[in-house]
């Protein structure tokens, strides 16, 4: 039950007033005291033998101090370690030990029990000192009193303290204690049913007054010889006996109309929390039990219709999960074909992503593998596939980190689109893609030596605008959306790749003038390329130019 956001024991609860228990035991044994000088000053008491009036005034007066004083300390001591920890009943049970725990539950009946016994205890010390006093000479009606009296007396008490204590228990510390601990999951706690409650309720209404009276008939009218005395005196006794027999059976009655529908409901209650939402309980009356099981009963069907709807919720939710999923799955298979920035423009506005094809500047970059055809000659279409998928993979995290698309794919070569950042950041990132591809490269083919012949990757880099989108081809049978770059700069690039040779790394003159000062170039000349008009001046890009390069002499 922890955890549960429940009302912090109500406003009234106050368990710092439990010490206000024990001045009210003491009034109570008090007033059962009290009672028993009013029945000895009304001489409601038989005849006594010769005796010292010293001795038995020292007894009645020691029993009556401890039995006023003996109840109230022994419940100050009960109490203490609950009193002790006022605030820790304030902020909760949950440190609370198990053993003090039982201790705050049993309370009333802890209470009541150490009354009783201590009015047993006096009774014994008094029934001990009659019989050194008086012998053995006094009449039964004088055992009867000097017995029955005091245990009277003490059953009085204890059921006053027991109502007293229930009372103090209910308002002030049960509402704080049994907001964190469960009743049901704690089978230690001692629990008092209403059977229990009505028990007491007549112990106090009918049994204790009507044996009270038949004792006063009992020791008043037994050692009178007179027949209609005797009579009178059993009379008496029998209506006395027969009002307490009725009041037991009333009691029982309406215990078991009280009862038997509260623990049917309490197993009800028992069903529902365990999950089976069909649990009813009849209203076998229009009392407040009957209305409580007519709640209990529209709260379980409202339990029932809102758990059938979050059922109904769940199964559409799984359903889009699995629509999700499946979505997923799709998206992370396209994602291999499907460059990142078409992603990110669909990611950002899947509804209308912007793809028109726009002027923008852009760097351009074209590798293939050299002598493809003549590898295909000497190798199986599993072993060549297998070789340019290898050889491609170990390209693919510098594409990415440098903030290259891969637009484009042919068998043997890749074209890949820079366009992130200031024109000289997106070339030299171009640069330092081919040029780490052309590095892997070369550790590739010391690896596989001997498994096929070396291969070469030629490649060719273009700067300037570009018109970079979507270009889409539509026909009878559907159509088709490419996202690529377009223009003289990408066919410029694509023509130098055609020039490279042995692994070259040429690059057009705008993208030079771009990595000037971070690149060494070196010049290769004009060179003549197909479907361009006029020779273009190359440059091949050799390395990337560090601190450590520029210390080496390096230039």
């Amino acid at each position: 039950m922890d955890g549960h956001a429940l009302p912090s024991g109500g406003g009234l609860s106050r368990p710092e007033r439990l010490w206000r228990l024990v001045p009210a035991v003491l009034l109570i044994n008090l007033g059962a005291v009290g009672l028993l000088l009013v029945y000895s000053i009304l001489n409601l008491r038989p005849f006594a033998p010769e005796h010292d009036p010293a001795e038995v005034e020292f007894a009645r007066m020691a029993s009556s101090h401890a039995a006023i004083l003996l109840p109230a300390l022994a419940s100050a001591v009960y109490l203490w370690p609950l009193i002790r920890r006022t605030e820790l009943l304030k902020s909760g049970a949950g440190g609370l030990a198990p053993a003090l725990i039982q201790r705050a539950a049993s309370a009333p009946l802890a209470l009541a029990a150490l009354t009783l016994i201590t009015w047993l205890l006096l009774d014994g010390f008094l029934y001990l000192r009659a019989r050194d006093v008086f012998g053995r000479q006094p009449s039964l009606g004088f055992w009867v009193h000097l017995f029955i009296r005091p245990l009277l007396a003490g059953l009085i008490a204890a059921t006053a303290v027991f109502f007293a204590a229930e009372h103090v228990c209910r308002t002030h510390l049960w509402p704080l204690l049994f907001e964190r601990v469960s009743i049901e999951e704690s089978p230690g706690l001692r629990k008092i049913r209403v059977g229990h409650r009505l028990f007491l309720l007549w112990t106090a209404i009918s049994f204790l007054p009507l044996s009270v009276i038949a004792l006063l008939a009992f020791v008043r009218l037994e050692a009178l010889e007179d027949p209609i005395h005797r009579q009178i005196m059993w009379a008496i006794i029998l209506i006395g006996a027969s009002a307490a027999l009725l009041g037991a059976w009333l009691a029982w009655l309406v215990s078991r109309t009280m009862s038997r529908p509260l623990r049917s409901l309490e197993r009800a209650m028992v069903r529902l929390r365990a999950g089976d939402f069909s649990a009813r309980e009849r209203a076998r009356s229009t009392d407040e039990i009957g209305a409580l099981a007519e709640g209990f009963n529209l709260m379980a069907q409202r339990l029932r219709e809102s758990y059938q709807a979050l059922e109904a919720r769940n199964r559409e939710l799984a359903g889009a999960l699995e629509r999700v999923a499946f979505l997923e799955s799709v998206k992370r298979g396209l994602d291999r074909f499907v460059p990142d920035t078409v992603r990110r423009l669909i990611e950002e506005n899947p509804d209308s992503p912007s793809l028109e094809k726009i002027s923008r500047d852009a760097t351009v970059l074209f590798l293939d593998i050299e002598g493809y055809t003549r590898l295909s000659e000497q190798l199986s279409r599993e072993e060549l596939s297998l070789l340019v998928e290898r050889y491609f993979s170990l390209y693919l995290e510098d594409i990415r980190r440098e903030g290259g698309d891969i637009n484009e794919t042919a068998g043997d070569g890749l074209m890949i689109l820079y366009q992130e950042g200031r024109p000289e950041e997106h070339a030299a990132a171009a640069a330092r893609t081919a040029l780490a591809v052309r590095s892997k490269t070369r550790a590739m083919n010391e690896e596989t030596l001997d498994r096929h012949p070396p291969i070469a990757v030629n490649m060719g880099i273009a700067s300037g605008e570009s018109h970079v989108g979507s270009t889409r081809i539509q026909g009878v049978a559907g159509e088709r959306w490419t996202f690529t770059a377009t223009g003289p700069v990408t066919n410029l690039a694509a023509r130098l790749r055609d020039q490279a040779r042995q692994g070259q790394i040429l690059v057009a003159p705008e993208t030079a003038r771009r990595l000037e000062g971070r690149f060494r170039l070196r010049s290769v000349g004009r060179l003549a390329l197909k479907n361009i008009a006029a020779p273009v001046e190359a440059w091949e890009a050799e390395a990337e130019i560090t601190p450590s390069t520029v210390r080496s002499g390096e230039t």
